[in-house]
């Protein structure tokens, strides 16, 4: 009975995982598709003019004064979002369309820091207990734990890419887990530095919402994204098999 429930929640997993990386590559598909579609049609209607006006809204914005303010600005935001579940992606597109995309990267990785540090320091200091529960009714964030140790880096890193996984439950997680800081950071910023690049460039571009600039880096984080994901699940299915072998020759 056991073995039997044990093999549905494999099955379970194993669907979850191949149908979201099958949904990002389709999805990326279909943003190619939308991007040679509107790309070509951008000029007729009322489109030019819109874009236009967006494009000046976006350099006034990016021409003012006392930058040193707003960064500060956005950065408290950034601690709010350590405890309020502010979209991230909302947060990294805004630094965008308000910095140029090297400043906005920079920018919003110092943020993204800021997030990761409160949510590790409240499960280290909380213990992290509760966070760790949450997280591992994650079938295959347990999985991936208990196959490949809560220590290594390739694990946090995969966290950080593999879609809907709560960015704050890792780190409470890896927190209660006394992981070391040092590592935890690098690991956690590694594996969301591609979507920190991808929203920022979206944001410096928003003024030409259908063309190659604009839609090209989430069409790349939407293949890596199921890359990762695939590969997640070819190295569980791996792992399941060797353990299985082990098992039958006990």
């Amino acid at each position: 009975m056991v073995n039997l429930m044990e093999e549905k929640k494999n099955l379970n997993r194993k669907r979850v995982l191949y149908a979201t990386s099958i949904g990002l590559f389709v999805a990326a598909v279909v943003i190619v598709v939308v991007t040679i579609i509107m790309s070509t049609k951008v000029a007729e209607g009322g489109w030019a003019e819109f874009l236009h006006a967006l494009d000046r809204l976006q350099t006034s914005i990016q021409d003012l004064d006392n930058k040193w303010l707003i960064v500060l600005a956005i950065l408290g935001v950034y601690v709010l979002r350590g405890f309020l579940p502010i979209p991230f992606p909302f947060l990294l597109i805004m630094t965008g369309v308000m910095f140029r995309p090297v400043n906005a990267i920079l920018i919003n990785t110092a943020g993204t820091t800021i997030v990761f540090v409160i949510n590790y320091f409240w499960g280290k200091f909380t213990g992290g207990g509760v966070a760790i529960k949450k997280l591992e009714k994650y079938d295959n964030v347990r999985e991936m734990m208990a196959h490949h140790g809560k220590t290594k880096l390739g694990v946090l890193i995969a966290l950080r890419l593999v879609p809907s996984i709560p960015i704050n439950l890792v780190s409470k997680t890896y927190g209660g887990m006394k992981y070391p800081l040092y590592d935890f950071l690098v690991a956690s910023l590694l594996g969301f530095f591609p979507k920190i690049w991808t929203y920022s460039v979206m944001g410096g571009n928003i003024s030409q919402p259908f063309t190659w600039k604009f839609m090209g880096p989430i069409i790349v984080l939407l293949i890596l994204s199921g890359v990762v994901t695939l590969i997640v699940n070819i190295t569980l299915e791996k792992r399941k098999g060797e353990n299985k072998d082990e098992n039958s020759n006990a």
